[in-house]
C-alpha cells in the first residue's frame, strides 16, 4: 500500500485528498479549532473521512471525560506502567467501532503511537532525521510501514506519503491515521496567512533504533526509493507563495 496524503485547504478549514496511483480515493476534514482546546467534546474534535462523492466513509468519536482522566496524573505510566491520551475511536457509517488510535507513553522517553484495528495493534514511533519526520510502523519487532512527510510547509498545507505492507492494515482506516496524526502535531489552528516554514531537525530517544533509512529501498524498492527522495527535495524547491 502506497498513499499520498495531501493538505489542500488550511487558514480556517483543513481538507486533505489522499491518492493511490495518483487516483483519488478519498477527502478528509480536521477541524479548525485546537485539539488542546478543553471543552467541546467530541463534537470540536471530530475529523472525517469520506469518499469522493462526499459519502461518509469514517468519522471520530472523542470521549472527554475518558481523555481527561488519563491525562489528569502527568506521571501515571509510573505507576500504571502505560498512560494513553489522545484516544479517538473509529466509527464506520453505522456507527461501530472500526479502530481505535492514541499516544501511549510507558516510560521517561518511550513513547509510541497506536492503531488499534481488526484484531491487531500497529505502533508508530516518531523521529525527526534532518529534512524529513518520520513514523517508523512496527508489529511487534517487525517494521510494516512508513509515514514520511517533509519538515518545508509551503502555505500551512502538510503533505505525507505512507507505505505499508499490504494486509497489515485496512486502506481506510491507515489514510485516516495520517489524518488524526497530521491534526494532533501539524494542525493549523490559528496560523492565517502564506508563506514558508522551513526546518532541519533531528531528534533522540529510546527508539532511535526504529528507524531504519533504508526501509522503503529493502521493502518498496529502489525506483520507490529514489520518489521518496525526489518528494522531499520537492518541498524544498523555492515556490510562490
Amino acid at each position: 500500500m502506497i498513499l499520498q496524503v495531501d493538505q489542500v485547504s488550511a487558514n480556517g478549514n483543513n481538507q486533505f485528498e489522499i491518492r493511490e496511483n495518483g487516483m483519488l480515493l478519498y477527502r478528509a476534514h480536521t477541524p479548525f479549532y485546537k485539539p488542546v482546546i478543553p471543552v467541546g467534546g467530541s463534537a470540536f474534535r471530530q475529523l472525517s473521512l469520506t469518499a469522493p462523492d462526499g459519502s461518509l466513509i469514517v468519522s471520530t468519536a472523542y470521549d472527554m471525560a475518558e481523555n481527561l482522566r488519563a491525562s489528569a496524573i502527568p506521571l501515571s505510566w509510573i505507576f500504571t506502567g502505560s498512560k494513553q491520551v489522545d484516544r479517538y475511536s473509529v466509527q464506520n457509517g453505522a456507527g461501530q467501532t472500526a479502530a481505535r488510535f492514541y499516544f501511549e507513553q510507558t516510560g521517561a522517553m518511550n513513547t509510541r503511537l497506536v492503531i488499534e484495528a481488526g484484531g491487531r495493534v500497529t505502533a508508530g514511533y516518531i523521529r525527526e532525521v534532518g529534512k524529513r519526520e518520520v513514523v517508523s510502523f512496527y508489529e511487534g519487532e517487525r517494521q510494516v510501514g512508513q509515514l514520511t512527510k517533509p519538515n518545508c510547509v509551503t502555505n500551512q498545507l502538510d503533505r505525507y506519503l505512507l507505505h505499508f505492507f499490504d494486509g497489515v492494515i485496512a486502506k481506510e482506516i491507515a489514510a485516516f491515521f495520517v489524518v488524526y496524526y497530521d491534526y494532533l502535531y501539524h494542525h493549523n489552528s490559528g496560523k492565517i496567512g502564506v508563506g514558508r516554514d522551513i526546518h532541519i531537525t533531528y531528534t533522540y530517544d529510546k527508539n532511535n533504533k526504529k528507524y531504519h533509512k533504508d526501509f522503503i529501498l529493502q521493502s518498496f524498492g529502489k525506483e520507490e526509493d529514489a520518489r521518496v527522495d525526489e518528494f522531499i527535495r520537492d518541498a524544498y524547491r523555492k515556490k510562490k507563495p
